[in-house]
């Protein structure tokens, strides 16, 4: 985004063993954990439990990345989304994307299989918080006197 600050909102990972997600038959109700799309998308892929446990992994690394809300959001409220390449991604909708509109979070997802594992890391970023922002005012004005009382070769100021 041209011109505009981003800032590391949260950094989340996690693993996940194939096996242990594709026995738990509750993960397969839609709009509990999962939206009926999602679900969807899992059924049509190649290995259905490989890609279920990757969904589930992708939610709980959002979720450690997330910072806390002052309003409870639903599984849901996160859709694991993938682009017409078929690289993952979320769109946040309903409450959780309510409370971080004023971050214009950006959600990045790395999906990885291996063996019988699935790991996922997200990484999200917003734009600068308003302590930040005051911060890099304040840190701009501070150049700017700097700039303009250079110190002479003796060292005091002009």
């Amino acid at each position: 985004m041209a011109g505009s600050r981003r800032e590391l909102i949260g950094l989340g990972h996690d693993l996940q063993l194939v096996s242990e997600v594709a026995a738990a038959a509750a993960l397969s109700a839609p709009e509990v954990f999962f939206t009926a799309a999602e679900l969807r998308h899992f059924a049509a892929s190649a290995v259905p439990p490989q890609s279920l446990a990757g969904g589930f992994a992708a939610k709980e690394a959002l979720f450690k990345a997330l910072p806390p809300t002052a309003r409870p959001w639903f599984w849901t409220d996160a859709e694991l989304v993938h682009d017409g390449r078929g690289a993952p991604g979320f769109r946040l909708r309903g409450a959780l994307a309510d409370e971080l509109a004023h971050r214009r979070p950006q959600v990045s997802v790395s999906l990885s299989h291996s063996g019988g594992f699935v790991s996922a890391v997200v990484l999200v970023t917003g734009t600068a918080g308003r302590a930040n922002r005051f911060r890099n005012t304040i840190d701009r004005a501070v150049r700017h006197v700097l700039r303009r009382n250079t110190a002479d070769p003796a060292g005091a100021p002009q």
